[in-house]
C-alpha cells in the first residue's frame, strides 16, 4: 500500500509540474500563487492517508458495485473520506437539438475549434470512434492522466460515457454528444484541482468549461455515513474552487450534485434535504441536478420535440447549502442517457453523473455561438446566469433546492444571447465600483414575463470549522443587490425561505447569500421600468492591498415583451426607423442624426451564425439619416443590423423573406 501511494504521488507531482511548467509564462501572479497553495494541500491530504493506512492497514482503497466506482480521498477528523462516480433524449429534453447542426435555429453548432476538460475516475477510450476528428483521421479526445483510480482498468467506462455524453460523433444516432466536434482533455480526478488551473491557463488550447462527475458520497459503499455537519458545509475544497473560478473568469466548472437522494441521515437541516459535499457547495461553479424528463414529438413527424412531463429522478442529491444557497443550480437530463463505453461499446446509465456532462457540453456550444457573435468569450459568471436565467420552472414556482433554479433550455439560452444584440434584450457584463449605484432605464409591454437577473464571481468566502453543525453564516463575500421599479412599486429577488418545522419555501425579498439574484415580474404592466444594482458594505478583491478600493464584475440579463433600452441610455435605438421590416433584402435604415452631426455613420450587418455580409461607413453631415442598404441576393432568415453614430451604438433585428 505504502509503494501505491508512493507511485501515486510521484506521478502527480510529475505531472503537476509538467502542467505548470509548459504554462508558467501565461499564469497570473494569482493563479501561481494558487497552484503553490494546491500542490502544498494534494501533498498534504496524501500524506493524511498514507499515515491513517499505516494505522488501518485493512482499510479498503477501492470500492466498487455494479452502479458506483469509490476511491479513498482523504481523512478527515479520523473519517475516510472517498470520491466515487456520481444522449439523443438528452439533448431534446434540453433544447440543445435546437442548436446543433440541422437544429431549428439554423445555428449549426458542433464545439469545432473548441476545447473542454473532462476529469473522471480515469482516462476515456479515446480509440472509440465516437471520438474520431471529422476526418477520421485521428481522436479529439487528448488523455492527459493515463491512470485510472475508479477500479477500472485500462480506461475508465464512466469516464468514457460522461466523455460521449460530450463530445459524441453520432454514429450511433441515438448516442450523439451535446458538442459532437469538440476537443477533450481526459484526466483522473487525482490533482484536480491543480491541473484546472493549468488547463484554464493552456497556451494553445486553454479550457472555458469542464465537467467533473464525481464527488463524495454521504455513505460509501460499505461504510458508515459522514458526520452530519459534512453536508451542506463549506469546506476547503468549495473555496478552492471559488478561487479556481475568480482567478480564471472565463471559466465554469460544471459538476454533478450527486446520487444521494433516497439517502437518509441524522443531523440534516430538514429529512429529504441537505445532501451535497464538498465542492458542491461552492459559489462560482454550476451543479447539476438529475431530472427524468418525458418527451415527445409534437405534432408527429414534425421534428418538434416537447416535455410532456417533467420531475426529479429520486436519487438526485437535495440542497440546499448550510448557509441556505440555492444548490443545485440548475437540473438537466441524466436519466437512461445513452453513451460510448469502453471497446467500441454503448450503455445507457443514470445519475448526476449523466446531467452534468449533459449540461457542460451544452454551455460550450452557447460559448462558440456568443463568441461568433461577440468575437469574445462570455465570463463564466454570464455563462451560469444565462443558463439560471432561462430554465424552466419545472416544480414549484421559483428557485428550490432540489432542480435549483429550474430545467435547462437551451434554446432560450440562444434566443437570448440573439435577443441581446438586437436590442429585444439586455445581456451585458458589467462592473461595479465600491460605493457606485448602476442604474439603467428600459421599456417593456405587458405579455410575457419580465425577469431580470445579475450574476458575478465571488471571492472565496470563510471555510467552515470542522463538526461546526448546520453552520448559517452567509459565506457571500461581495453582496451586490438587484432591484426593479415602476410607478412607486419596488421588485425584489427570490431568496430561499428555512423553517426547522416545514422545510425549505422561496419568497421575494432581501438575498443575502446567493452570488445569482433574479427578479420576476410574472403580469408586467406596460411601461418604463428602472433596474439597480447596488452592494452592501465594502467591496473585497484580490488585487492591490487590502484596503483600496475594489470593483466586483456582474453580469446583467433581462428579457421580456418588447424590452428595449430607456432614452438615458440609448437615444440612438429609440431613434431609429428600419422599413419595411419583413423585407426581400432592401430596407431603409433612417434616424434623427443630430446626435452628433459630425460622425459618421457605420453600418455592419451580420447572419446569426456571425458572418458578416455588409459592412459600410456613411459619411452623414444631415438633419437626417436615411440610406437605403441592398443586401444583394442573401438567403431569407434573421440577420442584425449593427449601426453606430459616434459613441451611440444600437442592433436591430432585419427578417429577410
Amino acid at each position: 500500500m505504502k509503494n501505491y501511494l508512493f507511485t501515486m504521488t510521484l506521478l502527480i507531482m510529475i505531472n503537476h509540474c509538467f502542467a505548470q511548467n509548459s504554462n508558467s509564462n501565461k499564469l497570473s501572479s494569482g493563479n501561481y500563487e494558487l497552484l503553490k497553495d494546491l500542490e502544498k494541500q494534494e501533498n498534504e491530504r496524501l500524506s493524511r492517508i498514507e499515515d491513517y493506512l499505516q494505522l488501518n492497514p485493512h482499510t479498503k482503497v477501492t470500492l466498487k458495485d455494479n452502479f458506483s466506482l469509490t476511491h479513498i480521498y482523504d481523512i478527515v477528523d479520523g473519517v475516510v473520506l472517498y470520491k466515487s462516480t456520481d444522449n439523443l433524449n438528452a439533448g431534446r429534453a434540453t433544447k440543445t437539438n435546437h442548436l446543433q447542426v440541422g437544429g431549428s435555429l439554423n445555428l449549426n453548432l458542433d464545439g469545432t475549434g473548441m476545447t473542454i476538460g473532462v476529469w473522471d475516475g480515469g482516462p476515456a477510450d479515446n480509440t472509440h470512434p465516437e471520438f474520431s476528428n471529422s476526418t477520421n483521421s485521428g481522436s479529439r479526445v487528448t488523455i492527459i492522466d493515463n491512470s485510472v483510480v475508479d477500479g477500472d482498468t485500462g480506461f475508465s467506462s464512466h469516464g468514457t460515457h460522461v466523455t460521449g455524453t460530450i463530445s459524441a460523433k453520432g454514429i450511433n444516432s441515438s448516442a450523439l454528444g451535446m458538442a459532437p466536434n469538440v476537443n477533450v482533455k481526459s484526466y483522473n480526478w487525482s490533482n484536480d484541482e491543480s491541473e484546472m488551473v493549468s488547463a484554464a491557463n493552456n497556451a494553445s488550447s486553454p479550457i472555458l468549461i469542464s465537467n467533473h462527475s464525481y464527488g463524495v458520497p454521504i455513505v460509501p459503499n460499505d461504510g458508515d455515513p459522514l458526520p452530519a455537519w459534512f453536508m451542506g458545509a463549506y469546506t476547503q475544497d468549495a473555496a478552492d474552487v471559488d478561487n479556481i473560478s475568480k482567478n480564471n473568469p472565463k471559466y465554469l466548472i460544471v459538476a454533478s450534485a450527486g446520487n444521494a437522494g433516497s439517502t437518509a441521515y441524522s443531523g440534516g437541516l430538514y429529512a429529504g434535504y441537505d445532501k451535497l459535499t464538498t465542492d458542491k457547495n461552492a459559489k462560482n461553479n454550476l451543479v447539476i441536478a438529475n431530472a427524468n424528463p418525458a418527451i415527445a414529438e409534437q405534432p408527429l413527424f414534425s421534428g418538434n420535440y416537447s416535455i410532456t412531463n417533467l420531475v426529479i429522478n429520486s436519487g438526485s442529491s437535495q440542497g440546499p447549502t448550510d448557509d441556505f444557497r440555492i444548490k443545485p443550480d440548475i437540473a438537466a437530463d441524466g436519466t437512461a442517457v445513452l453513451s460510448p463505453v469502453p471497446g467500441n461499446g454503448y450503455a445507457s446509465f443514470n445519475g448526476t453523473s449523466m446531467s452534468s456532462p449533459n449540461t457542460a457540453g451544452t454551455l460550450i456550444l452557447l460559448q462558440q455561438y456568443y463568441q461568433q457573435l461577440h468575437g469574445v468569450y462570455m465570463n463564466s459568471s454570464t455563462l451560469k446566469g444565462l443558463v439560471c436565467h432561462t430554465s424552466v420552472d419545472a416544480s414549484a414556482i421559483g428557485p428550490d433546492p432540489i432542480f435549483g433554479w429550474g430545467f435547462l433550455d437551451a434554446k432560450a439560452s440562444a434566443e437570448t444571447i440573439l435577443d441581446g444584440m438586437n436590442g429585444e434584450a439586455i445581456v451585458d457584463e458589467l462592473n461595479l465600483a465600491q460605493d457606485e449605484i448602476y442604474s439603467t432605464t428600459f421599456s417593456a409591454q405587458a405579455g410575457d414575463k419580465l425577469i431580470a437577473s445579475i450574476s458575478w464571481t465571488d471571492m472565496p468566502g470563510n471555510v467552515v470549522a470542522n463538526g461546526s453543525l448546520n453552520d448559517s453564516q452567509p459565506r457571500l463575500v461581495n453582496d451586490l443587490d438587484l432591484r426593479l421599479a415602476k410607478d412607486g412599486v419596488e421588485f425584489f429577488p427570490w431568496k430561499l425561505d428555512y423553517s426547522a418545522a416545514s422545510g425549505f419555501s422561496n419568497s421575494r425579498g432581501d438575498n443575502i447569500v446567493d452570488n445569482i439574484e433574479r427578479v420576476e415580474i410574472d403580469a408586467p404592466s406596460t411601461g418604463v421600468y428602472t433596474l439597480t444594482v447596488t452592494h452592501k458594505g465594502l467591496l473585497k478583491g484580490n488585487v492591490g492591498g487590502p484596503f483600496d478600493p475594489q470593483t466586483q464584475d456582474f453580469a446583467l440579463i433581462v428579457t421580456g415583451n418588447n424590452v428595449t433600452l430607456g432614452v438615458d441610455n440609448n437615444l440612438l435605438t429609440n431613434n431609429l426607423v428600419v422599413f419595411p421590416n419583413p423585407n426581400k433584402g432592401e430596407f431603409t435604415i433612417s434616424f434623427d442624426s443630430n446626435l452628433s452631426n459630425n460622425e459618421d455613420v457605420k453600418v455592419e450587418i451580420h447572419d446569426i451564425s456571425g458572418r458578416i455580409v455588409y459592412n459600410k461607413n456613411f459619411v452623414n453631415n444631415t438633419v437626417q439619416f436615411n440610406k437605403t442598404i441592398n443586401l444583394g441576393g442573401v438567403a431569407s432568415g434573421v440577420y442584425i443590423a449593427n449601426i453606430s453614430k459616434g459613441s451611440h451604438i444600437t442592433s436591430h433585428k432585419i427578417i429577410i423573406e
